[in-house]
């Protein structure tokens, strides 16, 4: 998969809204467009429902899963698996057997940069 282009659609699905907040500040750093599900819009449904390259997903948000990871490749985006609590060994392990991208917070502009480089 090439680089994302100026204003690629980046949804952004975290636990926490500072967390949220913040992921999508470095994603418009990026020059992307950060996204968020609606107030009452279910994850499957905000990442079925428009034109999305990436999805940023938390790790211990209840939609991170073998399913979600499917239905996000489904819609041609890159799925991107992240967490600001856990171990990066343990993300890394499981976005791994989903064949998925990773980080873990803190992480760097250069280094976050990248994950939507490649």
């Amino acid at each position: 998969m090439g680089a994302l282009g100026a204003l690629g659609n980046v949804l952004i699905v975290a636990r926490e809204e500072m967390i949220a907040a913040l992921l999508g500040l470095m994603v418009d750093v990026c020059g992307l467009q950060p996204k968020f599900a609606g107030p009452d819009q279910s994850v499957e449904d905000a990442i079925s429902s428009g034109q999305l390259d990436a999805v940023l997903i938390d790790f211990d948000h209840p939609a991170c899963s073998k399913e979600t990871v499917a239905a996000i490749r489904a819609g041609s985006a890159v799925p991107i698996i992240f967490s600001p609590f856990r171990r990066s060994a343990e993300v890394a392990m499981f976005a791994d057997r989903l064949a998925a991208k990773s980080f873990t917070v803190p992480i760097s502009c250069e280094q976050f940069a990248k994950l939507f480089a490649d």
